[in-house]
């Protein structure tokens, strides 16, 4: 009797075991450079053991699935790559830049940067005052009956405080998008590729303004391509309207 309780004790512990190492979490972070003064875009970053590979999004922040013992690298071109366990990631990375950056990095200035941080701090206020750990987005493995919590994980989700910060980190991811837009596509750097009287500018720009999905990734040369063809396009269609209204 005592040899059949014995070995069901161990069997149960390497069972456990097995699934707490099989278990994945979900470790959000934010990619600064190491002087804190920039929010990092299209990062690469990596889970070595899984192979799962995302990008920062446009204000440094990533999401990524591992368990405790995977290691995750973050690597770009013109950035040290860093590897971290992933039990010991932080919250905020940080990364040192390469001797050379070239122009087309599109990175998030000190003010952007320093707008973000505000976000940040609204979004902890609301965790606060809520009683939220995960802001209203908890992972599922908080239903897991092995080290879980169903009651946090029915509460992020269902009650007033976690769609309050849903909706906020909706309104939130919003307005960096807008402001990752509009460092790209502004009054400056459309002027000065065709230079336009400003009621006719701020026209052209409501009619033409790229989203963010759009526009992330293009270099110098290509907003110079996009401003050059959409203006011909915009002369165009005015000069269309204008003809129709005679």
């Amino acid at each position: 009797m005592k040899f059949k309780l014995i070995i069901f004790i161990i069997f149960n512990f390497l069972f456990t075991s097995g699934l707490y190492a099989q278990i994945q979490y979900s470790y959000p972070g934010t990619i600064f450079s190491s002087d804190s003064t920039l929010l990092l875009k299209n990062i690469k970053v990596i889970n070595n053991r899984t192979k799962q590979t995302l990008y920062s999004g446009a204000d440094g922040s990533f999401h990524i699935d591992a368990n405790p013992n995977d290691s995750i690298m973050f690597v770009h071109p013109h950035w040290n790559t860093l590897t971290i366990e992933a039990y010991d990631l932080p919250e905020l990375v940080f990364l040192q830049k390469k001797a050379i950056i070239l122009e087309e990095i599109v990175v998030m200035g000190n003010t952007k940067a320093a707008r973000f941080k505000e976000f940040h701090a609204m979004k902890h206020d609301y965790n606060v005052k809520g009683g939220l750990h995960y802001s209203g987005k908890p992972p599922w493995y908080l239903l897991s009956p092995f080290g879980g919590s169903p009651i946090t994980f029915f509460y992020e989700k269902f009650s007033a405080a976690g769609k309050n910060a849903r909706r906020f980190e909706k309104f939130m991811n919003q307005e960096i998008e807008n402001m990752e837009v509009d460092q790209i596509f502004n009054k400056v750097s459309i002027y000065e590729i065709i230079p336009m009287e400003n009621d006719e500018l701020e026209k052209f720009m409501v009619e033409y303004r790229p989203d963010l999905e759009t526009a992330q990734y293009w270099t110098t040369y290509d907003l110079h391509v996009y401003v050059k063809n959409s203006y011909k396009e915009f002369k165009e269609k005015n000069s269309q309207n204008h003809i129709n209204l005679k």
